[in-house]
């Protein structure tokens, strides 16, 4: 069973820039959408800002975008980006964005009060990027920069950011290669572009330029801009994976899995020497864009050691036969199938592994820089009986499989599932050494893993107390349980939650006999 993707929503933002140094924020882990992760200001553009002007915009197109960015960035951290605003004190504009925020004034009736006016000349477009097919909430955002006003100090206008700061591209990305943040790969590439240092120029509007080395002397050298609009042009804006630290990559694949997730996620660890962990799909054209990546990376020099498949669920499985076929026939390599025990019998006739792969096995692997780190694989049965994570220590990152995920919930389903080992399993990997973030097989990756996983083990008690309770209340089977407990549930999901009752049946069974 699968479900379509999310249609994407437009969207924009803005990399505020003041003395060399971008404006970005944590966004808040609370909200549903990348939370925790580090962005720059902006959000979904609404149908009231095509009704504002722009001037000098000669790309009509953009028009309305320009106004959603200039408009987001007031409201989430109080810059306002307008000509004439310098007429405006602090306290005026603090009162200007408590009359949008309040809804007592709308952002065109501000601006004509008080004659204020958005002008085109103060932006430069970077481009859109499309948020990955994978996510539930998909946007398509276009990216403009724009000078910091002097007189200006944003701040945490609205609940949405939290850690407003400058900083300068290079210790933006210093962070993300240390495994202390996230980065959603637009905000990434477009830091990685900033933080280029060669060659460097800036126009009278302030903007910086890179001068390439190979354009003769009478052509104009490549602005920032210009390359990060032909990086998201080249692409269509579509980002088909995602580097989570230097590390980690995760390239989701669309896969038959269970609603409302779309995709399985494929991760690729290390570089120079990596493993390939449930590369699950059996579409040709979602293992065609994987093994392009892989290829690039293997004519780069690098080593695949091992393909894995984490466990027996038939959305981890598929493609790993392709790929080690597709290798040995394109490389002439000789790349093993890896499993935990349990899975590899459990697969018998299915999937051929050459080796098995015990709790605690570490993995040497080689990052770009071809330096050394290892990642060790964590036996943790409960959503299946040979269920396999992977922790890497050195970023504080887990790649928790099916055990925790961002998009739909874990179907613990006996007699494979068992729910008092997937409870010690979450025990276990919440007490892992130094855990910060955590990636599972179907959304993105979670920025604080231990509470995640707190979460999880806290939900599981919730709902065994429910099941008591409608048990005490009368109900005799996992249907009439479900009725009682799960209200309002779709009924194509009814089954799964069938057998999520009947694990912690057994559960309190077992519990009963000790």
């Amino acid at each position: 069973m699968n479900q379509k993707s999310a249609t994407p929503k437009d969207a924009s933002a803005v990399i505020l820039i003041k003395d060399g140094k971008v404006l970005w924020a944590q966004r808040n882990p609370n909200l549903k959408f990348l939370g925790g992760w580090h962005a720059f200001p902006g959000g979904k553009t609404e149908n009231s800002d095509a009704e504002i002007e722009v001037r000098n915009c000669k790309d009509k197109e953009l028009e309305r975008f320009i106004v959603s960015a200039v408009r987001e960035c007031f409201e989430e951290v109080g810059v306002l980006l307008v000509r004439n605003g310098e007429k405006l004190t602090k306290g005026q504009r603090a009162s200007l964005h408590d009359d949008l925020i309040s809804g007592r004034n709308s952002f065109k009736e501000i601006l004509d009060h008080w004659g204020l006016w958005i002008d085109a000349e103060d932006f430069v477009y970077t481009g859109f990027w499309t948020t990955p097919q994978f996510s539930p909430i998909r946007f398509k955002t276009r990216f403009f920069i724009a000078n910091c006003p002097e007189k200006q100090t944003p701040y945490a206008a609205i609940t949405e950011l939290q850690d407003i700061e400058f900083i300068t591209p290079k210790d933006a990305l210093e962070r993300w290669e240390n495994s202390e943040v996230l980065i959603s790969p637009p905000v990434l590439i477009s830091l990685q572009v900033l933080a280029e240092e060669e060659n460097l120029s800036t126009d009278a509007h302030g903007f910086t330029h890179i001068k390439n080395d190979s354009e003769s002397k009478d052509q104009k050298p490549k602005t920032k801009d210009q390359i990060l609009l032909e990086k998201s042009g080249n692409l269509d804006g579509i980002i088909a994976y995602l580097e989570l630290n230097p590390h980690i990559i995760v390239f989701p694949l669309r896969t038959e899995t269970l609603p409302p997730a779309t995709h399985t996620n494929c991760f690729i660890v290390g570089n120079k020497e990596f493993i390939v962990i449930d590369a699950a799909s059996k579409d040709e054209d979602e293992l065609a864009k994987l093994f392009e990546l892989i290829d690039s990376m293997i004519e780069n020099g690098a080593v695949c050691k091992e393909i894995v498949v984490s466990h027996l669920h038939p959305d981890h499985f598929g493609g790993e036969t392709v790929l080690q076929k597709h290798l040995k026939e394109k490389f002439g390599l000789e790349i093993s199938l890896s499993a935990h025990k349990v899975t590899a019998e459990s697969l018998q006739g299915k999937v051929v592994f050459q080796k098995f792969i015990a709790d605690e096995q570490i993995f040497t692997l080689k990052d770009k820089n071809g330096e050394t780190f290892e990642i060790k694989a964590l036996h943790t049965p409960g959503h299946a009986r040979g269920h396999l994570c992977f922790y890497d220590e050195s970023k504080c990152f887990l790649l928790s499989s099916d055990n925790v995920i961002a998009t739909g919930s874990v179907v613990i389903a006996p007699p494979e599932g068992n729910l008092v080992d997937y409870l010690a399993s979450l025990e276990r990997m919440k007490n892992l050494p130094n855990l910060r973030f955590l990636c599972g097989s179907h959304g993105s990756a979670i920025f604080n893993g231990t509470a995640k996983i707190e979460e999880y083990i806290t939900h599981r008690l919730e709902r065994e107390k429910q099941i008591v309770e409608a048990i005490e209340s009368g109900a005799k089977t996992p249907g009439e349980i479900v009725a009682k407990v799960y209200v309002g549930l779709d009924e194509k999901l009814v089954r799964l939650a069938e057998k999520s009752v009947e694990a912690h049946l057994e559960k309190l069974r077992a519990e009963a006999q000790a």
